[in-house]
């Protein structure tokens, strides 16, 4: 979204991360936050510290759900460059660049367009994971991902940690 006069084009993100491992669990602000917090009942809504309704497994806590297609919706698109910052490619630093260069590790339509299958790549890396043959790459679930060349050797990375 663009902006004509320096205005936010999105709202401020929060970002909720894991206090031990520092990984990205969700980015939300603080309407999504509240709404996620209650269980929206009316006597909840009214006296919050009185709730006292399970709110496991609540959306809105976590990565943002897949997306229909293979372009990565906003949500989607902005969770998985929070979570990446950088180039993913063993031992790039190069920052992912504004729209583009997020790239299923597992190839769609086979793998969904999800965050536990998306990984930014630098413009050089991502074109070189298309080009040479015999790369392998998997994707776990927290975002590690794990290289394989075609000699045999292995890298892993994680996403950096907040």
């Amino acid at each position: 979204m663009a902006t004509g006069g320096g205005g936010l084009a999105d709202r401020p993100r929060i970002a909720l991360t894991d206090a031990v491992s520092g990984a990205l669990l969700a980015l939300t602000d603080l309407p999504e936050l509240r709404r996620t917090g209650t269980c929206g009942r009316l006597a909840c809504r009214r006296d919050p510290q009185a709730c006292d309704h399970d709110l496991t497994g609540r959306p809105g806590l976590g990565a943002p759900g897949p997306s229909d297609g293979h372009r990565p919706g906003d949500p989607l698109d902005r969770f998985v460059r929070a979570r990446d910052r950088r180039c993913r490619f063993p031992g790039c630093r190069r920052r992912v660049p504004r729209g583009g260069e997020l790239d299923h590790v597992r190839r769609y339509p086979d793998g969904p367009t999800a965050a536990g299958n998306l990984a930014g790549f630098c413009s050089t890396n991502h074109r070189g994971k298309h080009q040479a043959p015999g790369w392998a790459y998997a994707m776990q679930a927290d975002g590690t991902l794990t290289v394989t060349t075609p000699t045999g050797l292995t890298a892993v990375t994680e996403p950096p940690p907040y």
